[in-house]
């Protein structure tokens, strides 16, 4: 059995694929049982040949007997095809029984694969094979590549379909292919003959059984069936017979209903013609009323065309009236085309003057933009300015703080330490001074700088605005332009819409007149058509009556016919009457010879299956007298090869009794020739021996010159003897054996043949029995076929005769309707020959009126179609402009619907504008607040410090309660930062419903805050250490001018979240050492700091002095001076600068002056 992997990988093969695109309703087949059915094969089949030679594929319900049925079916059928329309044999066909019986088997997926590949073969070669190649063709491209190759291994390979017409294909007929179709042909042959032959045993076996239970009959027996056969025979003609007689009453009942049949449809036919003759009379008198009521008609149609002529004087002004509308029409569409190129032109105006408003539009964002960050720029000039003059202040106050603390450390190291660290100070001195110098110089090159972009930024936003201000003034004027030319344009469009309703209405009236007169030409039209059809029926009328008369004439003669045909009709009802009386004698006497021929043939048909019964046993007899003709012949061979042996036997005793007379004579025995080295000694002392053994040995010399020794002969002889005696014993087995199996044969034989002479006699009895038997059924079988065929002979006669009866009797009836219709006929002719002479003076006068109104109804014809000409074009012009007009109409509205929308949105901008200004100033209201809160909480956060600093004695123990003063004070401040927030995304969430360029507005503005915001962050390099405080913080920030920008971006980072605090408490008498106090930056959270790694070495630094100055404040790079000297520590470099020299700058300090810089999150 195959597995379920493999019939589903069969089932997603390309053979099933292509299968299932040829079928109608691809859906049926959804497993392999509905493939192995074979009803969708043959469907597919019938695609390829609508006509098969072999038919009865059914649905096989599961039933393996079906399915073999139905595969053998189609197996035949593609054969057929193959080899006669295609002119190929097929090689390897598929077992229809293990399709049938074993489809889920390895071999019959094999075998299903094959007959499929054949199917595809013949698709491909059909003369339907363009739609089958299309389907292949809408399949995947890998599934037509798999099928390309099936149909190259069918078409030309030779190896499933041999084509032997082709001289192509007999090249690729190799004798290697050639051997292998020889081998399978074999192998095909010893497989169906080993079938054979099981199952020829298995019959035999079972024909042995039977024959053994089944007795045979005794002659008594055979005649009593043989009588039994001859009655059935008689009644199976009885009974043939009786369906016979039945058969032709049937027949006979079946022609006299369709005479009946005929006879009614006949009657039928002539009610309906006495009906349509009835409705003719009444119409004859219709026709008269109307023919008087037409020459009243004629005569108002005379007046009314006396009218109309007088009204042809009108249509003339209608044509020049008409002639005149198209002239106005042609100046209409000249005046239209005008239009038509003005429209485009304004339309070109339009879209370029919408282009213009957005260039403005752009132009106008350009302008706030360059004003925005002209004004950046000067923000950023001050504030450089701003830095400059602070850092000159802390250069200054560095070099004093420097100077200071120089002293300070030289007083300390004196007392504590010695001269040990006087080294020290002086390195820090001379590093702050070349600080200081480098400050200086980039200081100047920094002024040089921002003088120079102030320069170039002024003249670039003077160019700038002054050539926006020129092309303003230009696309002004040209909006002006466009409104005038649109205006102008509106004014034409008006005064053609008021022509084209005026030419509309024109229009239709001349559409009403002219309908009016058409109207009335029709109904001339239709009454000299009327005129015209009764004409036509006159004329009829006269034609039919001149036939009827002739008709009559012939009925008076097939009247005669009738009388003569009565006289011949009575002579053959007697004739038939007789004939009857012979036919019922006959078919009595056939009916008896019928059921003895039923006996017999039952006879004969179980004597014949008697016969095969002993044909059967005659054939076991005959393989039974075979085997033992065989067993015999093996016989003779052994017999034969025994005897040979036997004699072989008795030469070889001989030889072996001649050997021993030798070793007698030599004195020896066999007992001692064990030991050869002592009889060669004995040999050798016997003198005679070896005169004996001399002489030979010259004699073996002349004769030959290798001669073998005695003892190797008699070796030979003794390995023959051993081998003799061993086939003796295997021949004296198989000689028991073979006597024994035929004892078995003789008696088997003997049984047989006595079987066979019974036979044989119940044989000859049975062939006289049916020789006799033959003998009379051919003589029945004659007698019955003369009977039959006189039977036949007078039925024939007998139809015949009824056939012409009722023929002359149809005949006879109709004659005499005819007649009555003749005398009914000759009386309505000659009132209608009266009415006759009548209507043909009407129709003289009216001849004459007919040609008149047709003349006049040809002229209006004429002049209706002129006009209708005219029509249709003023129709088609009208049309043209309604069209242009609604193109022009839609135009202007989609024109009047962009300047509302456009007004819409200038009006939401403007809103916009509105709401982003009130946010803004609410938002620096805010902001105002939250900075004055920021001052003083910076000044109690001073306030604070400078107690602390003051009582270093008790810092220790106040420092938990500052710090928690501290932590409530950053909460306050978040929760103020929260605030703001919480506005600015309301203000965001309001203006991101409504995007556009209010939107774009806001962002710049944005932009410009967090520009000014950044620039107001810039201070110069810190460095700060916290000697007290738990947590050290320290800012960083690079010392170079050119990269102030962008470190500040990379800086603000930080304290882009909120809630971040960055502080340093600094006094007069620190200054920390930039490489000392390099530090690296990291952002983790809402409340981290920047700590720096030096903090801990700062910590264990001197307390400050009591004559110090005022500590300089850095809390979230806000720098305050509290009431004196602030050192702001200079930031350390960033990581991809760290190679290059830091430097520290300091600023004077200003007596009781707080300086800040507040920067929005």
């Amino acid at each position: 059995m195959a597995t379920s992997a493999e019939i589903d990988e069969f089932m997603q093969g390309p053979l099933v694929i292509w299968l299932k695109s040829c079928l109608d309703n691809p859906e049926k087949l959804q497993s392999f049982e509905d493939l192995s059915d074979g009803t969708l094969i043959h469907q597919v089949f019938l695609l390829i040949d609508p006509e098969p030679v072999h038919l009865g594929v059914v649905p096989c319900l599961r039933n393996s007997s079906v399915r073999v049925r139905n595969m053998s079916c189609i197996v035949k059928n593609i054969k057929v095809l193959y080899e006669e329309e295609l002119c190929q044999l097929i090689v390897a066909l598929p077992d229809c029984t293990r399709l049938g019986q074993k489809p889920d088997s390895k071999e019959g997926l094999e075998d299903m694969r094959l007959l499929l590949l054949l199917l595809l073969g013949c698709a491909v070669q059909c003369p339907n094979k363009h739609t089958f190649i299309e389907k292949i063709k809408a399949l995947p491209v890998e599934c037509q590549h798999t099928l390309v190759h099936c149909i190259q291994q069918v078409t030309e390979t030779q190896e499933i379909v041999l084509s032997p017409g082709n001289s192509e294909n007999a090249e690729l007929l190799t004798p290697n292919l050639l051997l292998k179709h020889i081998k399978r042909l074999l192998k095909e042959r010893d497989y169906y003959f080993q079938l054979w032959l099981s199952s020829f045993e298995e019959k035999r076996s079972s024909i042995t059984a039977h024959m053994s239970n089944v007795t045979h009959p005794a002659d008594s027996q055979c005649q009593h069936l043989a009588g039994e056969l001859a009655d059935w025979k008689t009644k199976l003609r009885k009974m043939r017979q009786e369906l016979e007689e039945k058969s032709e009453a049937l027949v006979e009942a079946k022609e006299e209903l369709e005479r009946s049949n005929v006879i009614i449809t006949k009657y039928k036919a002539e009610i309906q013609e006495l009906k349509q003759e009835a409705r003719v009379g009444k119409a004859y008198r219709d026709e008269v009323d109307a023919l008087r009521d037409k020459a009243e008609r004629c005569d108002r149609l005379e007046s009314e065309v006396i009218k109309y002529r007088e009204k042809l004087g009108d249509m003339d002004y209608y044509k020049s009236r008409i002639e005149e509308l198209r002239q106005d029409n042609r100046v209409l569409e000249e005046t239209k085309e005008m239009v038509e190129e003005q429209l485009i032109k304004i339309k070109k105006r339009a879209d370029y003057a919408v282009q213009l408003e957005s260039d403005l539009i752009q132009l106008q964002r350009t302008i706030a933009e360059i004003s925005l960050e002209r004004d950046s720029a000067q923000e950023k000039l001050q504030d450089l300015l701003e830095e400059n003059t602070q850092l000159k202040l802390s250069n200054k106050s560095s070099q004093h703080v420097d100077n200071n603390n120089s002293n300070n450390d030289d007083s300390f190291i004196q007392n504590n330490i010695g001269s040990s660290d006087n080294s020290l100070s002086d390195q820090l001195s001379s590093s702050a001074q070349t600080r200081i110098l480098k400050l200086e110089l980039e200081n100047k090159k920094l002024l040089s700088t921002v003088e120079t972009l102030q320069d170039t930024a002024f003249h670039r936003n003077n160019e700038k605005i002054l050539e926006l201000e020129k092309e303003k003034k230009k696309l002004s004027l040209m909006v002006e332009n466009l409104e005038d030319g649109k205006r102008k344009y509106s004014q034409q469009i008006s005064e053609l819409e008021t022509s084209l309703k005026e030419t509309q209405s024109q229009l239709k009236r001349i559409q009403e007149s002219y309908q009016m007169v058409q109207e009335q030409l029709e109904l001339r039209c239709d009454d000299a058509e009327f005129s015209n059809k009764e004409k036509l029926r006159l004329k009829e009328k006269i034609t039919e009556l001149t036939n009827e008369i002739y008709n009559l004439k012939q009925t008076v003669e097939n009247t005669n016919e009738i009388s003569e045909l009565k006289a011949k009709i009575c002579n053959m009802e007697k004739e038939i009457s007789k004939l009857k009386r012979t036919v019922e004698e006959s078919n009595s006497n056939v009916d008896r010879l019928t059921a003895e021929n039923e006996s017999l043939e039952k006879q004969t048909e179980q004597l014949l299956k008697q016969l095969e019964d002993v044909n059967d046993l005659l054939i076991k007899l005959s393989d039974v007298e075979k085997d033992a003709q065989e067993l015999q012949k093996q016989h003779k061979i052994d017999s034969v090869t025994i005897t040979n042996l036997e004699n072989d036997l008795v030469s070889e005793k001989l030889k072996t009794q001649q050997l021993r007379d030798s070793f007698d004579a030599l004195g020896l025995t066999i007992d001692n020739v064990t030991d050869p080295d002592k009889v060669l000694e004995r040999i050798a002392s016997n003198p005679e021996v070896l005169k004996a053994v001399r002489e030979r040995l010259a004699q073996e010399q002349s004769n030959c010159c290798f001669d073998q020794g005695p003892s190797f002969n008699n070796a030979k002889l003794q390995v023959n003897i051993i081998t003799l005696q061993s086939q003796i014993s295997s021949l004296t087995s198989q000689h028991t054996a073979l006597q024994l199996a035929n004892s078995q044969l003789a008696a088997e034989k003997d049984e047989a043949l006595k079987e066979l002479s019974k036979v044989l006699s119940a044989h000859q009895q049975l062939l006289e029995d049916q020789k006799v038997l033959q003998t009379l059924h051919e003589q029945l079988n004659v007698e019955y076929d003369s009977l039959s065929k006189e039977r036949e002979m007078l039925k024939v006669n007998l139809r015949d005769t009824r056939t012409e009866k009722r023929n002359q009797h149809d005949k006879y009836l109709q004659t005499k309707a005819a007649l009555a219709t003749l005398e009914a006929e000759k009386e309505n002719l000659l009132k209608d020959s009266q009415t006759l002479v009548n209507l043909r003076t009407e129709h003289s006068k009216l001849r004459y009126d007919f040609r008149s109104l047709f003349q006049a109804s040809e002229k209006l014809q004429s002049d209706y179609r002129n006009l209708q000409e005219e029509y249709r074009r003023v129709h088609s012009e009208a049309s043209k402009m309604k069209l242009v007009n609604a193109e022009l109409q839609g135009e202007l509205a989609t024109n009047y619907e962009k300047i509302q929308l456009s007004e819409l949105e200038m009006s939401k901008l403007n809103n916009r504008c509105d709401m982003l200004h009130h946010t803004n100033t609410c938002l620096e209201d805010d902001r105002k607040s939250l900075m004055d809160q920021v001052s003083l909480l910076f000044s109690q956060y001073h306030e604070l410090l400078t107690h602390a600093l003051e009582d270093k004695e008790y810092y220790h123990s106040e420092e938990k309660v500052y710090v928690d003063k501290l932590n409530d004070i950053r909460r306050q401040k978040e929760k103020l930062e929260e605030k703001i927030m919480e506005s600015y995304k309301k203000s965001e969430s309001c203006s991101s419903k409504k995007k556009g360029f209010g939107a774009s507005i806001v962002r710049r503005v944005k932009k410009a805050g967090s520009e000014l915001i950044n620039k107001s962050r810039k201070s110069a390099h810190e460095e700060s250490v916290d000697r007290r405080a738990t947590d050290s913080d320290t800012s960083t920030e690079d010392g170079q001018p050119k990269q102030v920008v962008r470190e500040m971006d990379d800086n603000l980072s930080c304290l882009s979240i909120p809630g971040t605090r960055k502080t340093l408490y600094l006094s007069g008498n620190e200054s920390v050492d930039a490489e000392d106090t390099s530090t690296n930056i990291s952002i983790n959270g809402r409340d981290e700091y920047c700590k720096s790694p030096s903090s801990d070495n700062m910590r264990s630094s001197a307390p400050y002095p009591a004559d110090t100055r005022p500590p300089l404040l850095v809390y979230n790079r806000l720098t305050a001076k509290v009431g004196g000297k602030s050192s702001v520590s200079a930031s350390p470099t960033p990581s991809h600068q760290s190679n290059k020299d830091s430097s520290s700058q300091s600023a004077e300090n200003v007596k009781n002056s707080v300086w800040y810089e507040y920067g929005c999150v």
